[in-house]
């Protein structure tokens, strides 16, 4: 109940906030259409040094908001239930941890086959005309030569992607790794802040001591621009704010939703016994054998295993 009154309260904020800038925006442009843009009085340096104060405010209403977002995301119920959820599983997996490498491996060799099945089939080809069961590439000059220039391109795709798994176990290594800093005090905490911010500190001091400011009085037509410049900063500071809070509470919380799940099928993989051996190595030894009975032509892999075969492996080979 707590939580979700808190939600309540948060969106209405949220929603009259915004709609309070949407209002005030719309009031100030209204009575900008009445004010008449002149050319400025002010010399070069005087125009840099009002442009450079008003993009440091305007960098810092917005980041600082953005900034916000950060927080409210991972100070959320959403944040602290999916962390827990996988910090369990993480711990279920540490006595299987020396066959993540292993697992890592499977993972590729699977996602890489779903990814060229896919792509060959949007084609108009089979993945067994190029690809074995295990996933190398194996020569097929017949069918090579029926294939368009589209289709050609599709393979050549198919041959060198890349597969890149989610580390299972970065968020709990940050989250742990937090145990081994020594705590942080007030001296660090002031030695940390002296310097950040320093490029606006530092602008801002050299445009005060090489001029003075005046009130020249009250003119509405600069406060007109001067309240739609803000709304505009505060506008672009609002999206930053919420759109890194939903990288929190939705990308990166699925992300992590993700990661329990391959974690469970790991350790599930390994109570059955699997992820004992790393796959590319049983190939290797499997063509080495091969090799050494019928000495044949070196095997055309793709280029993920060519690194273990130490030989150059052509991507695509050459029939025209």
């Amino acid at each position: 109940m707590e939580a979700e009154k808190n939600k309540k309260i948060y969106d209405f904020i949220k929603g009259n906030f915004i709609n309070f800038i949407i209002l005030l925006t719309s009031v100030a442009y209204v009575f900008y259409n009445m004010v008449v843009i002149k050319k400025t009085d002010l010399t070069v340096w005087e125009c840099i040094a009002k442009a450079g104060i008003g993009i440091l405010v305007g960098f810092m209403i917005k980041q600082g908001l953005g900034e916000n977002g950060f927080n409210y995301g991972y100070r959320s119920q959403i944040w602290h239930d999916s962390l827990t959820k996988y910090s369990n599983n993480c711990n279920m997996a540490n006595p299987y941890i020396e066959r993540v490498d292993n697992f890592y491996a499977c993972e590729e060799i699977e996602k890489k086959k779903i990814y060229r099945r896919t792509n060959l089939m949007g084609a108009r080809m089979k993945y067994d005309w190029f690809f074995d069961e295990d996933g190398f590439y194996k020569e097929n000059k017949e069918q090579y030569d029926k294939l368009d220039r589209k289709q050609r391109k599709v393979l050549k795709k198919c041959i060198s992607v890349k597969i890149y798994n989610l580390n299972l176990f970065s968020e709990y290594e940050n989250q742990i790794g937090a145990d081994t800093k020594r705590e942080k005090t007030d001296k660090d905490q002031r030695a940390k802040m002296f310097g950040k911010n320093g490029v606006a500190q530092v602008v801002t001091a050299i445009i005060g001591a090489y001029f003075v400011p005046m009130l020249t009085g009250w003119d509405w037509a600069s406060f007109i621009a001067a309240t739609i410049q803000v709304c505009i900063w505060v506008s672009c500071g609002i999206t930053q704010l919420y759109t890194n809070y939903n990288y929190v509470v939705i990308e990166k919380t699925a992300k992590l939703t993700r990661k329990v799940e391959l974690i469970v099928k790991f350790t599930r993989g390994c109570e059955q016994g699997k992820y004992l051996t790393d796959p590319y190595e049983i190939k290797k030894e499997e063509i080495v054998n091969e090799q050494s009975q019928t000495d044949p032509v070196p095997a055309v892999l793709d280029n993920s295993t060519s690194d273990i075969y130490d030989c150059e492996i052509p991507l695509i080979p050459n029939y025209d």
